[in-house]
């Protein structure tokens, strides 16, 4: 009995290449499975970033048929969701809500969330530029409040991911009209009549650059049944990426996921254009390129 005993309990447990096997069955299994972990993870923040966009997308669309047809106030930067008026050329300090902050809370209800893509770390919801700081420019917009925070000075403004209206000078608003949202009007010259460095991109003479995105032939630029509205961020510092590819809102206010040829938008890390200059298609021009290339994949 005794021997038999010994014989069962040696039965019980395993052997060292038992125990070693096992373990390099479970290493297999985490390597397969955590990149399909991470895609699906990034699938579900690229798919969020897409419904915050068609969420503002149906806010624009109540907004404008509120507005005879405008679209909200094109701010100085385009991914502000307020800004000293002293920005968009009133000369006072006072705070303005302008791009799609303007749906902020009649449009869209109560959830400034919208305005913030999960992958753009730049403008972190939480961040000291995100939804705390939104609201509270919101609460206390006017100069004199014992609360206001100085609208003259820009980097305390509250920023959103979300690129908006990128043809249109500040101050002037899109329109809803299908292909004709960018009219002359809105993109020609700013309110001290300077010109537009969009313009100055659509009449180029200058060829693109074939590497990058075009070449995209003069007498074209700028020509979309629907042109883009709202893009995920991709220039000046401002990156929501989704699987090499951004979400982008059209003109009918439907979003859809654009692929980034070969990851060229992303790499090329783009400046922010100043508002008074232009330096060649090849230069701030890439940034209207890039809106230009969201519009010829609808």
């Amino acid at each position: 009995m005794t021997s038999c005993s010994r014989c069962h309990s040696r039965r019980l447990g395993f052997t060292l290449i038992e125990v070693l096997v096992v373990v390099a069955i479970i290493a297999l299994l985490v390597a397969v499975l955590l990149p399909s972990l991470a895609r699906a993870r990034e699938q579900a923040r690229g798919s969020a970033c897409l419904s915050n966009l068609k969420q503002q997308g149906t806010g624009l669309s109540t907004y404008s048929a509120d507005h005879k047809g405008f679209l909200p106030w094109a701010g100085s930067f385009r991914y502000s969701l307020m800004e000293g008026e002293y920005y968009v050329g009133t000369g006072n300090h006072d705070w303005t809500r302008v791009n799609t902050g303007v749906l902020y809370p009649k449009y869209i209800g109560k959830t400034p969330d919208l305005f913030y893509c999960p992958n753009n770390l730049t403008a972190d919801i939480n961040g000291s530029r995100g939804k705390a700081c939104f609201l509270q420019r919101y609460a206390h917009p006017k100069h004199g409040d014992p609360d206001y925070e100085d609208a003259h000075n820009f980097p305390i403004s509250p920023v959103g991911a979300y690129a908006y209206a990128v043809p249109v000078v500040s101050a002037r608003s899109p329109r809803d009209a299908g292909r004709d949202m960018y009219k002359d009007s809105a993109t020609e010259t700013f309110w001290d009549g300077q010109s537009n460095p969009y313009k100055l991109y659509l009449d180029d003479p200058t060829e693109p650059d074939p590497s990058f995105l075009g070449p995209f032939p003069r007498g074209t630029r700028g020509r979309h049944n629907l042109p883009a509205v709202l893009s995920d961020g991709y220039f000046g510092g401002y990156q929501g990426y989704h699987n090499k590819a951004y979400n982008v809102l059209y003109g009918d206010f439907h979003a859809k996921r654009v692929i980034d040829p070969h990851g060229k938008i992303f790499a090329a890390q783009l400046g922010p254009v100043r508002p008074f200059s232009y330096d060649g298609i090849n230069g701030a021009g890439r940034v209207y390129q890039v809106w230009d290339y969201f519009g010829r994949q609808n």
